[in-house]
């Protein structure tokens, strides 16, 4: 497995770990109610749109190498 394929492996499993956290979060806030897991939910889901811009960037970078 080349780098560039291990790399864009490594940010899709990011991605998915991060929505999950993110859907978890959200379930923990909506059964237990606190604001810390609604911060948490929105942390994570800001952390997964930013990794999906910078797997784009990086698939664009890698096309070249």
């Amino acid at each position: 497995m080349s780098l560039r394929v291990f790399h864009i492996v490594f940010i899709i499993a990011s991605i998915a770990l991060s929505v999950g956290v993110g859907v978890w979060a959200v379930r923990f806030y909506q059964e237990a109610g606190g604001m810390s897991w609604l911060a948490m939910a929105i942390i994570f889901f800001v952390l997964a749109v930013a990794l999906v811009l910078y797997g784009v960037r990086v698939w664009e970078k890698l096309k070249e190498v």
